[in-house]
């Protein structure tokens, strides 16, 4: 089994006018904080392949872990954050994120659709590429660590459920949600642990 693991990206900084904030230093802390809890899981990253969204949060989390272990992170846009509607500006998805939270998936527009599916698409396609034979030796199974975003996250969890609901569940900054992909077959194995689902709480 191919273990696949949603990372969400540490504490974003607040801008209406950076389509592309980068880390507050809180949320530096949490992806430093990932290397204790990553290394006691995957020691040294034995077998462990390392994907980020090409957003700065995701990338500047993914960074600290990937320096220690000494790995390339890889950069993904079929895991970037959902789209804004056509002709939306920085201002106003602030705005259509948190009225998105109370919608389900069919209701949006063919951009988001699509995302959706290509984000289905790209994870299926992670156990194609056959191991290396360093890693065939690994008692281990492979692993995935996917440096993302809360909608990239809930995405994937509505599709395994087959729930239309948006907003599956809230995944804290650098919070884990584990998924298992055998064959042609992906599975939830564990959600990653959630934060106050307040409407104060601030999605990125």
């Amino acid at each position: 089994m191919h273990q696949i693991i949603l990372i969400r990206h540490g504490e974003a900084a607040k801008s209406a006018v950076d389509a592309d904030p980068g880390l507050t230093p809180q949320g530096q802390q949490q992806a430093e904080a990932l290397i204790a809890s990553l290394d006691a899981s995957f020691p040294g990253g034995e077998g462990v392949q390392l994907i980020s969204s090409p957003k700065s949060r995701a990338l500047q989390t993914a960074i600290p872990v990937a320096t220690h272990w000494n790995k390339e992170v890889q950069q993904a846009e079929d895991v970037i954050e959902i789209p804004s509607p056509m002709g939306m500006s920085l201002a106003g998805r602030g705005a259509w994120i948190r009225q998105l939270l109370h919608s389900n998936w069919e209701s949006l527009d063919a951009a988001q659709d699509q995302w959706r599916k290509g984000v289905i698409r790209y994870l299926m396609s992670l156990d194609s590429h056959p191991q290396s034979p360093e890693n065939a030796q690994q008692i281990q199974p492979h692993t995935t660590l996917v440096f993302c975003h809360f909608m990239v996250i809930n995405s994937v969890v509505a599709a395994l459920r087959n729930d239309s609901k948006v907003a599956q569940f809230f995944p804290d900054y650098t919070s884990q949600t584990r998924f298992g992909l055998n064959k042609d077959t992906l599975k939830i194995i564990e959600l990653g642990k959630e934060r106050d689902a307040s409407p104060s709480h601030r999605i990125q």
